[in-house]
Protein backbone atom coordinates (compact mmCIF):
# COMPACT_ATOMS: atom_id res chain seq x y z
CA UNK A 1 0.00 0.00 0.00
CA UNK A 2 1.52 3.67 -1.22
CA UNK A 3 1.94 5.93 1.64
CA UNK A 4 1.37 9.46 2.02
CA UNK A 5 1.74 12.29 4.48
CA UNK A 6 -0.47 15.16 4.45
CA UNK A 7 0.91 18.22 5.44
CA UNK A 8 -1.63 20.78 6.09
CA UNK A 9 -2.93 23.13 8.67
CA UNK A 10 -6.25 23.92 7.05
CA UNK A 11 -7.61 21.27 9.22
CA UNK A 12 -10.72 21.43 6.78
CA UNK A 13 -8.58 20.82 3.68
CA UNK A 14 -6.52 17.90 5.72
CA UNK A 15 -9.81 15.45 6.44
CA UNK A 16 -11.27 15.94 3.04
CA UNK A 17 -7.84 14.77 1.56
CA UNK A 18 -7.29 12.41 4.06
CA UNK A 19 -10.61 10.66 3.67
CA UNK A 20 -10.57 10.55 -0.13
CA UNK A 21 -6.91 9.15 -0.52
CA UNK A 22 -8.26 6.59 2.25
CA UNK A 23 -11.28 5.98 0.35
CA UNK A 24 -8.43 4.96 -2.61
CA UNK A 25 -7.17 2.53 -1.21
CA UNK A 26 -3.78 5.09 0.56
CA UNK A 27 -1.96 4.71 3.46
CA UNK A 28 -2.23 8.31 5.22
CA UNK A 29 -0.26 10.03 7.87
CA UNK A 30 -1.54 13.62 8.60
CA UNK A 31 -0.09 16.38 10.38
CA UNK A 32 -1.32 19.84 10.32
CA UNK A 33 2.68 21.73 11.44
CA UNK A 34 6.06 21.35 10.49
CA UNK A 35 7.13 19.53 14.22
CA UNK A 36 4.70 16.78 13.87
CA UNK A 37 5.54 15.93 10.12
CA UNK A 38 9.30 16.14 10.68
CA UNK A 39 8.60 13.50 13.55
CA UNK A 40 6.70 11.62 11.08
CA UNK A 41 9.08 11.65 8.21
CA UNK A 42 11.72 9.98 10.87
CA UNK A 43 9.30 7.23 11.67
CA UNK A 44 8.83 6.26 8.75
CA UNK A 45 9.23 6.37 4.56
CA UNK A 46 6.64 7.92 2.55
CA UNK A 47 5.66 7.63 -1.32
CA UNK A 48 4.25 10.95 -1.56
CA UNK A 49 4.13 14.00 0.78
CA UNK A 50 1.22 16.38 0.23
CA UNK A 51 2.84 19.65 1.91
CA UNK A 52 1.73 23.04 2.57
CA UNK A 53 4.00 26.00 1.97
CA UNK A 54 2.57 28.19 4.96
CA UNK A 55 2.60 26.14 7.91
CA UNK A 56 1.97 27.67 11.69
CA UNK A 57 5.47 26.56 12.63
CA UNK A 58 7.83 26.93 9.64
CA UNK A 59 7.28 26.58 5.69
CA UNK A 60 7.48 23.67 3.39
CA UNK A 61 10.10 24.63 1.58
CA UNK A 62 12.42 23.74 5.10
CA UNK A 63 10.88 20.92 5.43
CA UNK A 64 11.02 19.72 1.84
CA UNK A 65 14.68 20.41 2.60
CA UNK A 66 14.69 17.98 5.17
CA UNK A 67 12.45 15.32 3.41
CA UNK A 68 14.92 14.83 0.39
CA UNK A 69 18.02 14.12 1.50
CA UNK A 70 17.05 11.73 3.57
CA UNK A 71 14.13 10.30 1.01
CA UNK A 72 15.13 11.06 -2.51
CA UNK A 73 12.71 8.83 -3.59
CA UNK A 74 9.46 10.77 -1.78
CA UNK A 75 7.63 12.49 -3.98
CA UNK A 76 6.64 16.10 -2.92
CA UNK A 77 4.05 18.02 -4.07
CA UNK A 78 3.30 21.59 -2.73
CA UNK A 79 -0.52 22.23 -1.95
CA UNK A 80 -0.38 25.91 -1.65
CA UNK A 81 -2.85 29.54 -2.32
CA UNK A 82 0.08 31.15 -2.91
CA UNK A 83 0.27 31.93 -6.81
CA UNK A 84 4.04 33.45 -7.15
CA UNK A 85 6.25 32.32 -9.87
CA UNK A 86 9.09 32.75 -7.25
CA UNK A 87 7.46 30.23 -5.04
CA UNK A 88 6.75 27.70 -7.46
CA UNK A 89 10.91 27.93 -8.75
CA UNK A 90 11.62 27.88 -5.10
CA UNK A 91 9.91 24.55 -5.14
CA UNK A 92 11.39 22.79 -7.83
CA UNK A 93 14.85 23.95 -6.37
CA UNK A 94 14.34 22.23 -2.99
CA UNK A 95 13.38 19.22 -5.04
CA UNK A 96 9.04 19.16 -5.26
CA UNK A 97 7.69 18.41 -8.75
Amino acid sequence: MKQILIVEDDSFLNKMLAYNLTADGYGVTSTLNARTAAEAIRQREFDLVLLDINLPDGNGFELCKLIKPQHPDTIVIFLTANDQESDQIRGYEVGAV
